[in-house]
């Protein structure tokens, strides 16, 4: 990859700013979610035949947007950037894959979560980058929310019924997702809704957002997912904090909501509805083990002693502890051991001093990148506190979809924020002086 000569932005009419090539491979990675190497089986039925192609697309992927990189000039992403950070981990993964117990399984997530990265890579097109990262964004904040009210819509009857906690709506999910990948799908687009409405001049797009975000968080609230609820009220704080225009019209809103409700109840009374929510009807045992976590915790402990250094390869924990993990960097360490966990555990500090770096000069940004750059650390704080109790980049899955594209497209605006200062700062080359004279003496006579 080399690096772009900046140019000054201009507005452009084409809808399509991202390589088709880039998107098609993108809606690729997404339409392999909720398959994998199980369901590479001699299809029977038209469900399985549906299946088994989703199944096989990380064979096409992978190879294909390794190709598009190298015969395409793409900008140089730093040795420091989050993305690359992972890319170093995924290798290491890869790589350990042949201790794995079962490597050809290891292996195949090993190759969705690399052709991730690549994939969102071959966005950074050298004629538009900040056009065609922003549109990969665009898309995955699109793909979130057609999820969630797909999710919304078929347990319907439970998350606006009468269901009483939030383990209900999954019947009617039929294996689908659990309870925190339900609020996970439900936070994301709800986030970034409640951005959006607080951003809007239009009545009726406010409108539009501030009820699709009322919906999605009514949906984390129906699941009780605490690792969710816990990331949304982080993610909402942090956005208030660093957005004066969520501050100046989400701050007094929210005062005045907490002033209703408490009017409108005791705090005692309060207090023992939160605790129980919280609860979700499970004994002092099962809330203090955080639901097994504890019990997982210890068992991939064990399992990391066994190989501290390399790991055993991807998705390692349901091979060698039964169970998820139910931590990122865990999850990291039973997968590319100390080796790849370092670069894992960098990549995350790299994320928050990109994202503060890029803020810091937002006045430089466009209006829609202003937005999207808040967007992103919305969402990035929510996955930061959601990656304690459940796994968020450490394998592939939506939440590695989610945080590249966001990393990515930070990444690229930190490049493009650089090459404009590089620019203002060139000094006038001296033949543009001597073009100058030579014009005044000849207008002289």
């Amino acid at each position: 990859m080399t690096s772009f000569s900046y140019a000054a932005p201009q507005r452009s009419s084409r809808f399509l700013h991202a390589p088709a090539s880039a998107l098609i491979l993108w809606t690729c990675l997404w339409v392999n979610l909720n398959t994998g190497l199980g369901n590479i089986l001699p299809p029977s039925n038209l469900n399985d035949w549906q299946l088994c192609i989703r199944a096989c697309l990380p064979y096409a992927v992978l190879p294909l947007s390794a190709f598009l990189l190298l015969g395409h000039k793409k900008i140089q992403i730093p040795r420091s950037a989050p993305s690359r950070l992972l890319m170093v981990y995924g290798v290491f993964a890869a790589l350990s894959a042949i201790y794995s117990p079962d490597p050809q399984w290891s292996l195949y997530w090993s190759m969705d979560f690399l052709a991730t990265i690549l994939v969102a890579w071959t966005f950074v097109d050298r004629r538009n980058p900040v056009g065609s990262v922003r549109q990969m964004l665009q898309v995955t904040w699109v793909a979130t929310f057609v999820v969630a009210a797909i999710i919304g819509y078929q347990a319907r009857n439970s998350v606006f019924g009468e269901t009483a906690t939030g383990y209900g709506v999954l019947a009617e999910l039929n294996g689908l997702s659990r309870s925190s990948g339900v609020a996970r799908w439900a936070a994301v687009p709800g986030l970034v809704c409640l951005v959006r409405a607080y951003h809007s001049r239009r009545v009726s797009l406010f409108l539009f957002f501030i009820c699709a975000s009322a919906a999605s968080f009514f949906i984390v609230y129906r699941m009780q997912s605490r690792g969710a609820v816990f990331g949304s009220v982080a993610a909402l704080l942090f956005a208030l904090l660093v957005s004066s225009r969520m501050r100046r019209y989400a701050l007094p809103f929210a005062v005045l909501a907490i002033l209703v409700i408490f009017l409108l109840d005791t705090p005692a009374a309060l207090s023992d509805q939160i605790a129980t929510y919280l609860e979700r009807g499970q004994s002092r045992e099962e809330f203090l083990s955080m639901t097994g976590r504890t019990r997982a915790y210890e068992h991939g402990l064990v399992a990391f002693e066994d190989s501290p250094l390399f790991g055993r390869g991807q998705w390692t924990d349901r091979l060698t502890i039964g169970e998820h993990v139910h931590n990122s960097y865990l999850q990291a360490l039973l997968n590319a051991g100390i080796a790849g966990g370092i670069p894992y555990f960098v990549s995350w500090f790299a994320g928050w001093i990109l994202f503060f770096r890029v803020h810091k000069r937002s006045d430089r940004l466009s209006p829609e990148d202003r937005i999207c750059v808040l967007e992103s650390g919305t969402v990035m704080m929510f996955f930061t506190v959601r990656a304690i109790p459940e796994t968020t980049t450490a394998s592939f899955a939506v939440d590695l979809l989610v945080m590249v594209a966001v990393y990515v497209y930070l990444e690229t605006l930190s490049i493009s924020l650089v090459r404009r200062s590089l620019v203002r700062r060139a000094p006038v080359p001296s033949y543009l002086y001597v073009r100058e004279d030579a014009a005044r003496l000849r207008a002289a006579g």
